[in-house]
């Protein structure tokens, strides 16, 4: 297994912030890491002379590389030492072309650049940002070699799975004077030699690539001492003031995006302030569930909220007053008002709308890479160029009409106006008597959708451990419900008096100033979000810290790494068995989890891929010295940082069992007890 980190910065350029290159960073980067090989991948150029000058000072190979701008993401080209004088001009193409920190190349221009694009390394950015999109570059995606991701956790979880790139993890660091420690971002690739075609080999095999030196296993290391935790499940144990909570600390500091629940973090100290906070973040589940479940509903006020039906109704009083009184003077009319175009009515111009989504939605046929062979499955391409093209158009002839229609009713307006401000007779207004109808039956349709919503019913329920979460819906009881799902000081009795009249509730809604107008959904409806026991009731103030535990660590998921200090201090063992064992078994298949502990539920039921053992000594001139013994759960012995042993079964009975006297003193016990 090899080392390596084919993505380092020593040039700063407009991509960068600057910085001044250390070839002595570099070198202590190498060594301390204990690299086999590195890549210098400077944005859009290859420094030659800088490059040749690290080859002399650096022990291990230096791969000459460059970081290419391209199609809005970022590309690795990587290519052989030996291929210097043809691939240093090729790069003055990328230099010239993207000259500042928002250009581009296309992926014809890469290939214009790079014809024999098939003898480099090419290393997408591909859970990492800037992220090069694959259907952006067809014409070389059969050369990408792997993916680069940016942490341990994307890396488990893309090495799973299989219709993914193979993963790799780099440090993408720039090599500067420096005092902070070097980040665990390389990654280990089963080679025998370093070459680019042993590398182009093996990063095409997702089996050749690990964060561990040893092939087969899930460990990488994780600090600078050398120390290395599994990617699945690791226990660390150590009596008291051994250096576990210690070690989580340093672990932590590894990582920007880590959950770390810390010892007695969860456990309640004050009944009325956890019960407040319990029910904040029942509050938060419930916005959040609110916010999924009325989202259509949104869509519907959004749609229905300037309609005025009041208007409307005068808008249709005024013309029927003015028709009728036009009509008594239809005897006594002067040459204006008897002009054709006096009540000559306006062209209605169609909405082209739909026909614009639909030519959109037939380039999106057209032009998906990803799907292609399904879609021609059904449909022959020539088909969908000859719908695009007759789309098109329609699209015209129908705009060029409108555009007609438009210009006609200009004229006609204008020629109206003025002939209305010279006659003596009544003006008919101009009416949309189709607007007005639909606007009616929008609010019909509105009331029905408001009944409906406000039914009583369970919206969502789910089980966690032995709870019971349910969410549910019904209408409001009162002023003072309205108040909790919009903090504001007015008085909210005279809105909630118009309850069980959805549209006059809604134009109350409008006439508060203080409500904007994206919460009107809200309150229609009320959403509770409740956590129940076994038994049905609400959650205890126990209860509540068992099922904030649970909460986190599904959380955690989110994150990089869960860590956990001594979750036993606030829970019981049934608890932790049953419910929490199970929950980070299940998380440790995602994310890399570290627990401390000294409880035999945690530290042995919960099955750990791999154990650390700390120890406090007081060496003979009164200095403290800690040790880190570490090894795999079947490992006859565990082994610290300096090739010291230590048996593992005296480990695990003396850290869970309180020794091996107690534990089997207490197998007597239980035995007679049981019988």
């Amino acid at each position: 297994m090899k080392k390596v980190d084919l993505h380092i910065h020593t040039v700063a350029t407009v991509s960068d912030h600057y910085f001044e290159f250390s070839m002595d960073t570099l070198q202590s980067y190498v060594e301390c890491k204990e690299l086999d090989a590195i890549a210098v991948t400077n944005h859009n150029l290859f420094d030659r002379k800088q490059y040749e000058e690290i080859c002399k000072k650096i022990s291990v190979p230096v791969f000459p590389g460059i970081e290419i701008d391209i199609e809005q993401g970022h590309l690795l080209l990587i290519t052989s030492p030996d291929d210097l004088d043809d691939f240093e001009p090729r790069c003055k193409h990328i230099q010239e072309k993207n000259s500042t920190n928002t250009s581009w190349i296309s992926e014809d221009d890469l290939l214009e650049y790079f014809p024999t694009i098939g003898k480099y390394v090419l290393i997408p950015h591909y859970d990492k940002s800037p992220k090069l999109e694959l259907h952006r570059i067809p014409k070389i995606k059969d050369h990408i070699t792997c993916g680069e991701v940016t942490s341990v956790k994307k890396f488990i979880s893309m090495k799973k799975r299989s219709g993914e790139l193979v993963p790799i993890l780099f440090s993408d660091e720039r090599m500067e004077n420096r005092e902070a420690q070097f980040p665990d971002r390389q990654t280990f690739i089963d080679i025998e030699e370093l070459s680019i075609n042993a590398l182009k080999h093996a990063l095409r095999d997702r089996a050749k690539v690990s964060l561990s030196p040893d092939e087969g296993n899930v460990l990488f290391q994780i600090l600078d001492n050398g120390l290395q935790i599994s990617t699945g499940l690791t226990v660390i144990l150590g009596g008291r003031s051994s250096g576990k909570s210690y070690t989580l600390d340093a672990i932590n500091d590894q990582y920007e995006h880590a959950a770390y629940i810390r010892q007695f973090e969860l456990l309640a100290r004050d009944e009325e302030a956890d019960k407040r906070r319990f029910d904040e973040l029942l509050r938060r589940k419930g916005d959040s569930i609110t916010q999924e479940f009325l989202q259509p509903f949104r869509n519907v006020i959004d749609n229905v909220q300037a309609v005025d039906l009041r208007t409307d109704e005068r808008e249709i009083e005024t013309y029927l007053e003015m028709l009728k009184k036009s009509a008594a003077e239809v005897e006594r009319q002067d040459a204006f008002a008897k002009a054709k175009l006096f009540s000559e009515t306006l062209f209605d111009i169609k909405d082209l709308s739909s026909l614009k989504k639909l030519i959109e939605a037939v380039d999106i046929l057209i032009s998906n890479l990803e799907y292609r062979e399904l879609i021609n499955s059904h449909i022959e391409r020539k088909a969908l160029l000859n719908l695009a093209i007759s789309l098109r158009k329609k699209y015209i002839s129908e705009s060029q009409l409108a555009s007609a229609m438009k210009c006609v009713n200009d004229i006609v307006g204008n020629i109206k106006t003025e002939l209305s401000s010279r006659t003596t007779n009544t003006v008919i207004p101009e009416i949309d008597f189709y607007r007005i109808l639909l606007n009616q039956r929008k609010i019909e349709k509105f009331v029905a959708i408001v009944k409906g919503i406000q039914q009583k019913r369970i919206i969502e329920q789910k089980s966690v451990h032995s709870f019971n979460i349910v969410a549910k819906s019904r209408p409001f009881n009162g002023a003072q419900e309205l108040h909790s799902v919009f903090r504001t000081s007015d008085a909210l009795t005279p809105l909630y008096d118009k309850y069980n009249d959805p549209y006059e509730y809604l134009c109350s809604l409008r006439k508060n100033q203080n409500i904007p107008s994206s919460e009107y959904h809200k309150f229609f409806a009320y959403i509770e979000y409740e956590v129940l026991n076994k038994y049905g009731t609400k959650a205890s103030g126990g209860e509540r810290s068992e099922y904030n535990l649970l909460q986190r660590v599904k959380d955690a998921l989110q994150e990089d790494i869960l860590i956990l200090d001594e979750p036993e201090s606030s829970f019981d063992n049934i608890f932790l068995k049953d419910g929490v064992d199970v929950l980070l078994k299940e998380l440790s298949e995602h994310i890399p989890v570290v627990i401390a502990t000294h409880n035999n539920t945690i530290g042995a039921s919960v099955h750990p891929d791999f154990l650390i053992y700390t120890e406090k000594e007081i060496t003979l001139d009164g200095t403290i010295k800690y040790h880190l013994y570490s090894g795999y759960p079947t490992s006859e012995e565990l082994t610290d940082l300096e090739g010291n042993k230590l048996k593992r079964r005296s480990i695990m009975l003396n850290c869970l069992e309180a020794g091996e006297e107690a534990y089997l003193e207490r197998s007597k016990t239980y035995e007679v007890s049981l019988h």
